[in-house]
């Protein structure tokens, strides 16, 4: 494919709610341009997007994919992100790299769950959108049902541009609103055959019309005086507004399409390439020259600056970066500055893939998209820049992981390539988490959700021949006291030769929440030699690391040191240790030893509607409700304080809890004593745990 100047590039992104058809769409888009001979078909795992093996045992997109086809003369750099929440961090990378994203709506389901959360990103994003009905060929589907779904849900901006001619398996054209032509489907990659609007549809097609008039000639004001002037606009009047309309995110294009049997396909493409924004009229993006916040703007004659926005692992050609260049070109062959780790690299072939297969490109100029192989350091969110132009875009915000498993191998010995498993994986996936817990020495694995995990263990399988076990992380408990107690601890050895000899006794008391350990030296008149105090803290300090009760750390305590005895001879530095451990631990028998739990600020995001049932849910987790705030748009947060015991399997329940449309983060925040019954089952764990070790 050749070069391709900005202001002949569209950059797109695919969104919807999963099975909404995205990939359905994206391939018909490469069958139109005769990139392909055939239509795939998901269910048969023959969509080019979809090729992954994940993706083809599945059925379902797991990766962005990147399909740039041509359009009259225009680049449309297709980019097919995933539906599944799971995989929102795709949806998060593709949204930065492209001008408009293409909402695609079932026209048997309408607005679904994830289509809501899809549309929030996009405006957060700040891209133009364009709503796509899918599916219109199915036996069921309702055009208007749709539409009036998608209205509810996002406003009245909402207008048909596309008007569907039939449904179900009367479904054969489209209506073009603007020019007041129809296109019937001629079948294979032929351009739809035009003709006269049918008679029977005059009305609505008129009705549409109007409304898709009065909003396009409001965002400019001479349109609006010609309207008022003359109550209607021409076609060459309406085709300048609704581009502007786009560019301006002030109206939302709706198309009727049925990518199955190539309906309506053409017409969208055609509407892309002709009314969506090019790079040159998408905002600046954030950047920082240095220590300097900047913007930098779409210039082919600028300093090269060019965003990693995906990273993936191919079997073939190993790691691949996935290029958005904002600023300059970048050509094969050539050296480029990471700037967000100051190190040099060496770009090898520039390329694009079409499933498997790589199409080599000489260059990419600013506001293109280009594949690059085999970088040494390069991973998603970094920044790539010619030398000495210390120019780094500003990353993507990804949502945090909500689901923490542990994950050991079923193999023993395995766990360096689990590590370089995993490693790998999180350099791909930024809502991926793994990370080796410092207390209970487990390996944490962290993501969206349970497929998400899944996914990730199944590739470790084929890629890095690792089985693993999930299971749920050890709670990282604590220990503390609630009344002051005395101990003794006395440490003497003679077994010939040099004895051991050492004795202490300490005053062990609690200390406020947070406090953390404090050792205090009272001893008196030296029955302790100065030289051996610090010998019986440091025996303190290593008791404190496996309470009496469970084994859990000790927090929250003082020790004070108040009396012992040495002698001349046998006294050293290991016995006043073994000393001091001795006391503490028989001091915090007598000093009603309890466990502590971690207690997490938690945060939900809920329709409005669903604030009770999270509520309930909350309080069902010995979880205290602090407050709650709307934050606009239909929703809003839940703030509360919830044991991490209880929150490892919320992203599942809060999923099923909310239709979906729940999110919520939470850090711990402090730790507060276990209740009586669920101390007696931790002890009892921990004993058996020692017991079979």
């Amino acid at each position: 494919m050749n070069s391709f100047e900005a202001a002949k590039i569209r950059n797109i992104v695919f969104v919807g709610h999963g099975g909404s058809g995205k990939s359905t769409i994206a391939e018909a888009f490469l069958f139109q341009s005769g990139l392909i001979g055939r239509l795939g078909r998901t269910d048969a795992g023959t969509l080019m997007s979809d090729s992954d093996p994940d993706e083809i045992a599945r059925k379902i997109s797991i990766g962005t994919s990147f399909l740039p086809v041509v359009q009259n003369d225009v680049k449309l750099n297709i980019l097919d992100a995933p539906g599944f929440a799971d995989f929102v961090g795709e949806v998060t990378g593709a949204l930065k790299a492209a001008e408009t994203a293409v909402i695609v709506v079932d026209a048997v389901s309408g607005v679904q769950v994830d289509t809501q959360r899809y549309w929030r990103m996009a405006d957060a994003a700040d891209v133009s959108k364009v709503i796509v009905i899918s599916k219109m060929d199915k036996e069921t589907a309702k055009f208007d049902d749709a539409f009036n779904s998608v209205r509810k849900r996002f406003g009245n901006n909402v207008a048909v541009v596309y008007l569907p001619i039939g449904e179900g398996n009367d479904f054969k054209g489209v209506v073009d609103i603007v020019k007041m032509k129809a296109y019937l489907d001629s079948e294979g990659i032929d351009k739809p055959k035009e003709a006269d609007i049918p008679q029977d549809m005059a009305d609505t097609v008129e009705e549409h019309r109007m409304f898709l008039m009065e909003a396009v000639a409001g965002v400019n004001d001479n349109l609006m005086e010609k309207y008022l002037e003359n109550g209607e606009l021409t076609s060459e009047e309406m085709e300048s507004g609704l581009a502007e309309a786009i560019k301006q995110k002030a109206l939302y294009p709706v198309i009727a399409t049925a990518a199955h049997k190539n309906i309506g396909i053409y017409p969208l493409m055609d509407f892309l390439a002709k009314y969506c924004p090019s790079p040159l009229d998408a905002p600046a993006v954030d950047a920082k020259k240095g220590s300097e916040e900047i913007e930098l703007s779409c210039d082919a004659n600028g300093p090269t600056v060019a965003y990693v926005f995906r990273t993936t692992a191919d079997q073939f050609a190993g790691r691949i970066n996935y290029l958005r260049v904002y600023s300059g070109s970048v050509k094969s062959a050539s050296d480029l500055i990471n700037v967000s780790r100051s190190t040099k690299e060496h770009l090898g072939n520039l390329f694009v893939m079409y499933g498997k297969q790589q199409d080599p490109q000489q260059s990419a100029v600013a506001g293109d998209i280009v594949l690059i192989a085999k970088l040494h350091d390069t991973k998603t969110g970094e920044t790539l820049a010619q030398a000495n132009s210390d120019i780094e875009v500003v990353p993507s915000s990804y949502p945090e992981p909500m689901l923490n498993f542990s994950i050991t191998t079923v193999a023993k010995g395995e766990e360096d390539k689990l590590a370089q498993g995993m490693h790998r994986f999180t350099d791909e996936d930024q809502t991926l988490r793994f990370e080796q817990d410092p207390e209970t020495h487990e390996a944490i694995i962290a993501g969206m959700g349970e497929l998400h995990l899944e996914v990730t263990r199944d590739r470790l399988k084929r890629k890095f021949n690792v089985d693993t076990v999930l299971g749920n992380p050890t709670v990282a408990y604590r220990e503390t006291i609630k009344m002051t107690a005395e101990g003794h601890g006395r440490h003497k050895k003679q077994s010939g030769g040099a004895g051991q000899f050492g004795d202490a006794k300490i005053r062990l008391k609690p200390a406020e929440r947070g406090e953390g350990f404090e050792f205090i030296d009272e001893v008196v008149g030296g029955s302790v030699p100065r030289q051996f105090i610090p010998s019986v803290e440091k025996g303190v300090r290593e008791a404190l690391k496996h309470g009496v009760l469970a084994g859990y750390p000790v927090i929250d305590v003082k020790v004070a040191l108040f009396d012992g005895s040495y002698h001349p001879v046998d006294s050293k530095d290991i016995a006043f240790q073994m000393a001091g451990r001795m006391a503490f631990q028989d001091a915090m028998q007598n000093a009603n030893p309890i466990i502590l739990e971690p207690f997490m600020d938690v945060e939900v995001i809920i329709n409005d509607d669903q604030i009770g049932d999270v509520i309930a849910s909350i309080s069902g987790k010995r979880g205290r409700v602090q407050g709650s705030d709307s934050v606009g748009g239909g929703n809003s947060v839940v703030r509360a304080q919830v044991p991490q015991a209880e929150m490892f399997q919320y992203s599942n329940e809060l999923r099923a809890l909310s239709q979906g449309r729940g999110s919520f983060t939470m850090h711990i925040s402090h730790y507060e004593e276990v209740p009586h019954s669920e101390a007696e089952k931790i002890i009892a764990s921990s004993t058996k745990k020692r017991i079979t070790e």
